[in-house]
């Protein structure tokens, strides 16, 4: 039985309408592979160029590592209907990139500079870079990889580390890995650590390490292997080990590139040095590892890690809500529902004004607050689901209400209970869906389904047209609408427990 006024069943019928929609239009009909073109125009239906990363705007992408949505509303849809059809959909994308576009390693022609031209029937590669592979919070979906292919899954993830790790006495990496390169030790490697901040050949960006680490963990627990897991534990702790005594805040990289562009080829170092030390006081680290760059999509994967893993896991638990708590403390404010732009040691940087170009900006750039968005409400409710940590309730309670979400009262019903606003926001989206879903998991209270309902309604209303989710005038592939509307449906139903956890959208 639905417990709010959102019907389950008409949630339902909206993600089947949409799915069925894609589905019929959205396959690659140039070549007959199982590959979905990226965008259809929302009016004609027809595949339209749409590039989800820095590829090429003018071909017409299939680009499977940026349709993980898709493929879990595929996933979610099988064990919701029982229909497995859905789930095959996707699982044929999976045995067809393992198997059929991958280098000599088993490492896939996908990622942030490389999709797949279905006019071209190719692979095809972003002008101004290398063939390399890049991931930077895609976390593609290992387990339903796994069901497809294990031994092409398995081979992936470690082709992955293969390319990207350039040195793993220290794990020194880059989030560019070359294609085809030689086989190494992987994880028969010697680990040494020593000091973070240290110059190095790559650019160690928490956006990609995260993906690395995220990969070894799930091949950890797919194959069983303990050596994945030490590894992907190693390179999670460097970041952890650029954390400042009494802040707590991780910094975004723990090396520094002697080789990055500060402003164009001419100037090359640490960005942050170059352009923001000579505005800071001494006695401050300024590096780019030392500036405080949120990432809630990166918590909600060491999350995910620690969900996943259970014990054996928990340190990434451990990791992602000190980090988080750490943000509220030091960062966070109240009064705008915004995080205060700092460096890791706490110093502000708000206000602080540009006095050449660079990296962070052209001369007179000024350096704002960051909004606390929904997303930011998302991570913290599944970070309270996790590990019943107050602090991170209240962080959830402040940034709901500061995003006109109401009063999400207390975890035991208790202060007046939950207070929704007379009008709901029309920007509350599938992270507010999501994020309302992680509170009623871990307090079993039908409020915030009810809140979550009404983020549904926004979102259908504003969205959904003729059966088909819109964006700007395209139906994207990659939209996480339906994801999020079989999930509260199945919260409101009891059903679908075996539904897994969502965090990368």
């Amino acid at each position: 039985m639905s417990r709010a006024s959102g019907s389950a069943e008409q949630l339902m019928e909206a993600a089947i309408n949409h799915t069925d929609y894609v589905l019929e239009r959205a396959a690659d009909r140039t070549g007959g592979t199982p590959l979905f073109v990226n965008a259809l125009d929302a009016d004609s239906g027809k595949p339209v160029r749409h590039d989800y990363d820095h590829v090429d705007q003018t071909a017409m992408l299939s680009s499977p590592a940026s349709q993980q949505n898709w493929f879990r509303t595929l996933d979610a849809l099988t064990v919701l209907t029982g229909k497995t059809g859905y789930r095959d959909a996707a699982e044929n994308v999976c045995r067809y990139m393992l198997k059929e576009h991958t280098d000599r390693n088993g490492l896939i022609y996908w990622g942030g500079h490389t999709s797949f031209d279905l006019e071209a029937q190719r692979p095809v590669f972003a002008a101004d870079k290398a063939l390399v592979h890049e991931l930077k919070c895609h976390y593609p979906d290992y387990e339903l990889m796994w069901n497809a292919d294990p031994a092409g899954t398995k081979r992936y993830i470690e082709a992955v580390w293969n390319a990207h790790i350039i040195d793993w006495t220290n794990l020194d990496f880059n989030r560019h890995g070359p294609y085809d390169s030689p086989s190494g030790a992987l994880w028969a490697n010697e680990f040494e650590g020593g000091d973070i901040f240290f110059w190095g050949r790559g650019l160690t960006f928490v956006n990609a390490g995260s993906d690395l680490y995220y990969s070894a963990s799930m091949l950890a627990k797919l194959a069983g292997e303990a050596a994945p897991l030490d590894w992907a534990m190693r390179l999670a702790e460097r970041y952890i080990q650029t954390r400042r005594s009494g802040v707590g805040i991780s910094g975004y990289q723990f090396s520094q590139s002697s080789s990055a562009w500060c402003d164009g080829p001419a100037v090359r170092g640490d960005r942050a040095q170059y352009q923001l030390a000579p505005l800071i006081p001494e006695g401050h680290l300024v590096y780019e590892g030392t500036l405080f760059k949120p990432r809630p999509s990166v918590q909600r994967c060491q999350l995910a890690i620690g969900e996943a893993l259970g014990d054996k896991g928990r340190a990434f638990l451990e990791w992602s809500c000190g980090e988080m708590a750490a943000w509220g403390r030091a960062a966070y404010r109240s009064e705008d529902n915004s995080f205060i732009p700092m460096l890791t040691d706490g110093w502000s940087l708000e206000g602080l004004t540009l006095d050449r170009k660079g990296y962070f900006g052209r001369k007179g750039t000024v350096f704002k607050a960051i909004p606390a968005g929904p997303e930011f409400f998302w991570m913290y409710a599944m970070g309270y689901r996790l590990s019943g940590n107050p602090f991170l309730w209240s962080m959830a309670k402040n940034i709901a209400a500061g995003l006109g979400l109401g009063d999400i009262g207390e975890p035991d019903g208790g202060s007046g209970g939950v207070r929704m606003p007379d009008t709901f926001p029309e920007t509350a989206d599938h992270r507010i869906i999501f994020g309302m879903i992680e509170l009623y998991k871990a307090t079993d209270r039908d409020a915030y389904i009810g809140m979550a309902a009404q983020a549904a309604k926004q979102l259908l209303a504003s969205r959904y047209r003729k059966g088909r989710f819109e964006t700007g005038g395209k139906v994207l592939i990659n939209d996480p609408a339906a994801l999020a509307l079989l999930h509260l449906a199945s919260a409101e139903t009891n059903a679908g427990q075996n539904l897994r956890s969502v965090f990368q959208t």
